[in-house]
């Protein structure tokens, strides 16, 4: 049936969005292994998620997106990508089913029969189940599909029930979210005072002696300081999950001269074949690199001299082998033809009942029939094409622009047919084309001007290494790594040797990628295997036409990090603190004698910055950053001054010149809707991330992918 198509098209999409854990896929036999004395591959608040079992949903989901994808293979990226999803999916499955269970919130078989045939039916329903004729939600499709869901397939039912199962969880989700956001309420006192705060605002003169005046030679930093600096942002120095530095040089594999001579024989020997060939285009698709694209080009598309050459050329003609970007490329010249970049038309689409397409009542003959019934009416009356269109088109978005193809480009293989009709037909001229799924009735409305264009059968040849190569280059990665042990000796040899050294921060256990570097999870796996200490050189790694070498420069774990760790880090901010307190000094000495503003800024040789403040600060002073700074203000009266103050920026002195209090405001309705909104809002993108954060989840993957 057509809707179990849409399903099955769709699904991948779908099960993204529905946050069903259908898609986990693992490359090659490397993520079948199984760690000795390890079978979790990981546990959340007690519970493990057993490798067996996770594999098992991996396997299926495999499946699955191979259905989806129409390919037998995926790359590392999508691979990596939807193994993260699969694993976010069980956290999350186990974490809300723990919630679920202690409120009591399930959804009944009688809900769950509203959510599919009631009257207001779940938005997937909506989505999936449409006439396609109108667009429009129709619940008979979904009746007729049940009827028929015992006649279809395994793979369809199966789909059936992860698609009601989906419906099912997120409609749990909804009932959870809604618990919290509708328990939420503002009282109006906070409102006022959330509502002070923004509009009272307090006018000052400030100085802000800048920092560099202060030279760094001078600035000495002891322990103390130091100390002072980490326990003032102790929070800021807990990490949440462990982390690693690499730096790494890699060995881009290249073509030898010898590869080069080969591949060029070869190639020669190949264009005799080519040039001997009874069907050159079927003897392209066969020895290319690259499947030979049939599509008229005009001048400028084709590579290098083949471009000039072709358009030259009668049909027939053979191009012998040229190098162009790493390639060899040969080619024959098909067909010269004087062709429009682009024409625009209509269509009034019949349908006809096809495999996938069973929703369509009307047979072949019977479609055709109407189709000729409608060509014949147009014909007499050709203005009457738009309001037939969105009467009888079958056609998606028929009923809104009147069966309009728009503007369309030579060489588009879906509206080809059409293309190709256009060809020699003229303005308002009338046309019947049968497509896969129906009868077009297609009329002509305009065309670009016609410009020489040559299509060619054209086969590549990659350049690349050979196995020999590989092996040569992958002998000097071995050798490389082998000589070279510690930080100074591979610094050394990476520069006698002429190779960039790269450096990636902050690489998390589960990444896959090294920065420039997509597709390393081996790489991963030795930065944080238990026996890789700092400063060891890895072994060498295959990365698909490179080899590399890394270095662990850092090894930061989980948890609240040791002063000693981050003082190299922490050096530029503790200097800063100490440089305010030193300013601060300075002001305080320049207040002998005076506490006017504008004679102590003439002694400090700096400016007087006049500004308003709210309590949110972000004012354009610099003391509009210093929160820290901006309750006390809101404390003092007009006229009087304050300083020196000391903050995380600088050291200040103001005087206050007048505390503009909040008008009058006693009507609050819509602010406590705006914070009604805002906290939905809130509850649904931020709530599962905090119950989350609280679990205790342990990730064993690494041991496995």
């Amino acid at each position: 049936m057509a809707i179990i198509g849409k399903i099955r098209k769709h699904s991948g999409l779908a099960v993204i969005i529905i946050g069903v854990a259908i898609a986990a896929f693992v490359i090659g036999d490397f993520g079948k292994k199984r760690t000795h004395g390890t079978t979790d591959i990981g546990t959340v608040n007690g519970e493990s998620i057993l490798y067996g079992d996770f594999n098992t949903k991996v396997d299926q989901a495999l499946e699955a997106q191979k259905e989806n994808s129409g390919s037998e293979k995926l790359s590392d990226q999508d691979a990596y990508q939807i193994r993260q999803t699969t694993w976010n999916n069980e956290v999350k499955t186990i974490l809300m089913g723990e919630e679920f269970d202690e409120l009591g919130l399930t959804v009944s078989p009688e809900e769950l029969f509203d959510q599919v045939q009631g009257k207001q039916p779940h938005r997937y329903i909506l989505q999936y189940f449409k006439d396609p004729n109108t667009g429009q939600y129709d619940p008979a499709l979904v009746l007729n599909y049940l009827k028929n869901l015992d006649k279809m397939e395994p793979k369809s039912k199966e789909m059936w029930i992860r698609f009601e199962k989906a419906i099912k969880e997120d409609r749990q989700d909804t009932k959870f979210n809604n618990l919290i956001s509708k328990a939420y309420y503002m009282p109006t006192a906070f409102l006022k005072k959330d509502y002070i705060r923004q509009t009272k605002s307090v006018k000052l003169r400030v100085i802000a002696p800048a920092l560099t005046a202060i030279p760094d030679s001078i600035v000495k930093l002891t322990d103390a300081d130091y100390q002072k600096f980490y326990d003032k942002n102790k929070p800021y120095f807990y990490q949440d999950e462990p982390f690693r530095d690499l730096e790494y040089v890699t060995f881009d594999v290249a073509p030898s001269d010898i590869d080069r001579k080969k591949i060029a024989e070869d190639v020669a020997l190949l264009f005799k074949d080519f040039s001997g060939a009874a069907d050159a285009l079927t003897f392209a698709n066969a020895n290319s690199d690259q499947k030979a694209d049939t599509t008229f080009v005009k001048k400028g598309t084709l590579p290098a001299s083949l471009d000039s050459l072709a358009f030259i050329a009668p049909a027939g003609t053979y191009f012998s082998p040229f190098e162009f970007k790493n390639n060899w490329y040969m080619a024959k010249l098909l067909a010269v033809q004087e062709r429009p970049d682009s024409m625009r038309g209509s269509q009034i689409l019949i349908a006809f009942t096809s495999p996938g397409n069973e929703a369509i009542k009307l047979t072949k003959e019977q479609a055709k029939v109407k189709a000729d019934s409608l060509l014949n009416v147009l014909k007499k009356n050709p203005e009457k094409f738009a309001e037939l269109a969105k009467k009888f088109s079958d056609y998606p978005g028929a009923k809104e622009d009147g069966g309009d193809l728009k503007w369309f480009l030579d060489g588009n293989p879906g509206l080809a047919p059409f293309y190709n009709a256009g060809l020699t037909m003229k303005p308002k001229e009338l046309k019947q084309i049968e497509t896969r799924i129906g009868y077009s009735v297609f009329m002509l409305a305009e065309k670009t001007k016609p410009v020489k264009k040559v299509q060619v059968a054209l086969l590549t040849r990659a350049i690349e290494p050979s196995n020999q190569t590989f092996q040569d280059y992958y002998t000097k990665a071995s050798t490389f790594a082998g000589q070279n042990k510690t930080q100074q000796a591979f610094d050394k040899a990476a520069a006698a040797a002429g190779l960039q050294k790269r450096t990636s921060p902050n690489l998390r256990a589960m990444d896959n990628n090294l920065m420039g570097l997509p597709s390393a999870r081996e790489v991963v796996r030795w930065a944080f295997a238990e026996n890789t200490k700092t400063g060891e050189v890895s072994p060498v790694f295959d990365l698909s036409g490179k080899y590399l070498i890394a270095i662990l420069k850092r090894v930061v774990e989980k948890g609240q990090q040791p002063l000693e760790s981050m003082k190299e880090r922490l050096e530029p901010s503790v200097r800063n603190m100490k440089k305010a307190s030193m300013m601060a000094d300075k002001i305080k000495q320049s207040m002998t004698g005076t506490t006017d503003i504008n004679a102590l800024a003439a002694k400090m040789g700096t400016k007087v910055d006049t500004t308003v403040l709210t309590f949110l600060g972000f004012s354009r002073s610099p003391i509009g950053r210093e929160m820290e700074l901006i309750g006390p203000i809101f404390t003092y009266k007009a006229g009087q001054n304050q300083g020196p103050l000391t903050g995380n920026y600088g050291a200040y002195y103001l005087t206050v010149d007048e505390v503009i209090e909040a008008p009058a405001k006693e009507d609050f309705t819509l602010e406590k809707t705006q914070h009604s909104q805002m906290f939905s809002q809130r509850v649904t993108t931020s709530l599962y991330k905090a119950i989350e954060k609280t679990a205790k989840i342990v990730d064993n993957r690494i041991k496995f992918y």
